[in-house]
């Protein structure tokens, strides 16, 4: 097999106080990046300086308006020079042996073009956690993932977009990121990919994931309705390509989804949102979340309805 290099691709968007820590952590890999494609999506902060500060060879600084993060990776993705992509946001940290057991993947599965593993939760200052990985017995040198869906609808997510690496190929025969999606465009990725075949899995832990950073679209805004990436798999599942394994499995991934959203209104105080998204039919694929979430959502709505009564009363 032909020599395996690595292009390091990070989306950089006001992270001044995280990149130098995520840049040093390629920097610091067992086995080394061939180039790290750090593209600057319009900040306005001080994060291009910091980058200038590494002065590294292999560091390649692309600028580019502010378009969002899609539009961030796919401008790696075209600028990369080598075969296989790593992904990193710019606010992750890889373990030392990250690249080199992505190496050991590819190596041993050298026809998928899809490679990830495992990853460890950070929030706030040195607050650590295990994600909730719904994960079968796995072998400790990696293995083939056939079940994307199921697991990923059992728990949290399997990998992270920083503990990916995509090969050029795979990239171009599944279509880059989408874009003017503020949220689950990562998800919708790694769902293409799972639809075009199995995917290699290492599960060690080998990335660090940030979960409490300032500018997260996750932490500052909840979507009125399911993501773009779950009803495309809507679309797929009622084009009836699919078996009826895989249609259930996917099912069962979207109404973990919605109920994850409504749970999130529920916790903003807006139990409207929940109610609609938990009516949808694929949420009985979830029956416990379905009824805990419609209760709370329910209760929620008549506290809120007692009280604008109480409030208005006091008025009078």
């Amino acid at each position: 097999m032909k020599n395996i290099e690595f292009s390091v691709v990070i989306p950089l968007y006001n992270k001044e106080k995280h990149i130098a820590d995520c840049v040093n952590s390629v920097l610091q890999q067992s086995l080394a990046a061939t180039e790290i494609v750090i593209v600057d999506d319009g900040s306005t902060d001080n994060s291009a300086a910091e980058v200038a500060k590494l002065n590294d060879p292999r560091i390649r600084l692309v600028s580019q308006n502010n378009q969002g993060v899609s539009v961030a990776r796919n401008t790696g993705i075209e600028e990369a020079k080598c075969e296989y992509i790593a992904f990193l946001d710019a606010d992750d940290i890889w373990m030392p042996f990250f690249l080199e057991e992505m190496y050991n993947l590819i190596m041993r599965y050298p026809t998928v073009g899809f490679y990830a593993s495992r990853y460890q939760c950070v929030d706030g200052e040195n607050q650590y956690s295990d994600a909730k990985i719904a994960l079968p017995p796995m072998k400790p040198e990696g293995q083939l993932l056939e079940n994307y869906f199921e697991i990923a609808s059992k728990g949290d997510l399997p990998f992270m977009i920083s503990s990916t690496v995509v090969s050029k190929t795979l990239a171009a025969d599944i279509g880059d990121f989408p874009v003017g999606e503020k949220i689950g465009e990562d998800q919708d990725f790694f769902a293409r990919a799972a639809l075009a075949g199995p995917l290699a899995y290492c599960s060690n832990i080998n990335l660090l994931y940030r979960r409490d950073s300032e500018n997260k679209a996750t932490i500052n805004w909840v979507p009125e309705t399911e993501c773009p990436f779950s009803e495309r798999l809507k679309e797929k599942v009622e084009s009836g390509a699919l078996d009826a394994r895989t249609i259930r499995d996917i099912e069962r991934y979207s109404a973990a989804h919605l109920c994850d959203l409504a749970k999130k209104h529920i916790k903003a105080q807006q139990p409207h949102y929940a109610k609609q998204l938990l009516l949808d039919n694929r949420c009985n694929r979830k029956p416990l979340h379905r009824v805990c979430f419609s209760l709370l959502a329910q209760l929620q709505g008549v506290k809120q309805r007692l009280s604008g009564t109480a409030n208005n009363t006091a008025n009078a």
